[in-house]
């Protein structure tokens, strides 16, 4: 399975840093910044930083525009911020998740992708300057994440075939009306010659479900303790078919022939050495089995305020 972008670095232990901000949640911040993302390309780092300070942290680590993430996170390390403002997709959150589990330093999350699940789910508004605003006054939370082979992700991972159609719903969003050709040849060819093995999911003893796709979601903040399984089996035509609509729409769980199952952990497999799975909306080819478990409030992070 492909690594995420440049390797964790141990956490360092927190210098003296000023008084913090509110109850439980320091006052002393830094900015990770990925220029590449969508939304991010007309606000600079300056305009973040300066969001930053008006939401009443004080900047403590800075590093120039053109820095790459991995200088940036160098600069995080070397400094006292106990808040780690991140902005960027989904993908960089998860980076940003992998390298802060188990260390002492909150992740603020800045919506900068095209879907900006994470950010969603904690309710920050869609802005970056308006999303850092948000969290001005918030509150820290400890949130679950899911593990796939150890890989994180923060909102879900798709086993299957039916990760093409993720790949033609980003098209689709940025090409506007143009984005729909290849998502109905996609679906004309899906329906002539479907593509894809039964997956074999485990569990636990006794416990065993199948389906050409898996989508596995993680609890939102302070929801249950265990991850979300949707098992699509995709029998005839008509079936995949209407799958891919409501799958295309974000309605796939309504499907009355998606099976619903929960699990902290379990195993997905399937007759082929190899599998394309999603991790947050990445596009990976990883070895089977594939080996999901739910960490319990692994993840340190601040949320709006109530």
């Amino acid at each position: 399975m492909r690594e995420a972008a440049g390797s964790p670095a141990p956490a360092a232990p927190l210098q003296s840093a000023p008084a913090a901000s509110q109850a439980g949640v320091p006052s002393a911040a830094a900015l990770v910044l990925n220029p590449r993302a969508g939304s991010l390309v007309s606000v600079s780092r300056a305009t973040l930083e300066a969001a930053i300070r008006d939401a009443g942290f004080t900047v403590v680590a800075t590093a120039p525009e053109d820095a790459s993430i991995d200088d940036q996170w160098n600069a995080v390390e070397a400094s006292p911020a106990g808040v780690v403002f991140v902005a960027g997709g989904d993908g960089t959150l998860r980076d940003a998740a992998r390298r802060l589990i188990g260390g002492p330093r909150l992740l603020a999350a800045i919506p900068g992708g095209t879907m900006n699940r994470f950010c969603r789910r904690l309710g920050l508004p869609p802005d970056p300057v308006a999303a850092v605003a948000a969290v001005s006054g918030g509150r820290p939370v400890r949130l679950n994440v899911g593990t796939v082979n150890r890989e994180v992700f923060l909102y879900q991972s798709v086993v299957g075939h039916v990760t093409w159609l993720m790949r033609l719903r980003e098209r689709t969003r940025e090409a506007g009306m143009r984005g729909w050709i290849p998502l109905l040849r996609a679906a004309v060819r899906e329906i002539v010659r479907p593509g894809g093995r039964t997956l074999l999911v485990r569990l636990g003893p006794g416990r065993r479900a199948q389906g050409r796709a898996v989508v596995v979601t993680t609890p939102p903040p302070e929801g249950p303790h265990h991850l979300s399984l949707h098992l699509v089996p995709g029998r005839t035509a008509p079936v995949r078919l209407r799958q891919a609509w409501r799958w295309f729409r974000g309605r796939l769980g309504h499907d009355p022939d998606v099976v619903a199952r929960e699990a902290t952990r379990f195993v997905v497999a399937g007759r082929d050495r190899m599998v394309r799975l999603s991790i947050d909306g990445e596009p990976h080819l990883a070895a089977t089995p594939l080996r999901f478990r739910l960490r319990h409030e692994a993840l340190r992070a601040l949320a709006p305020r109530t």
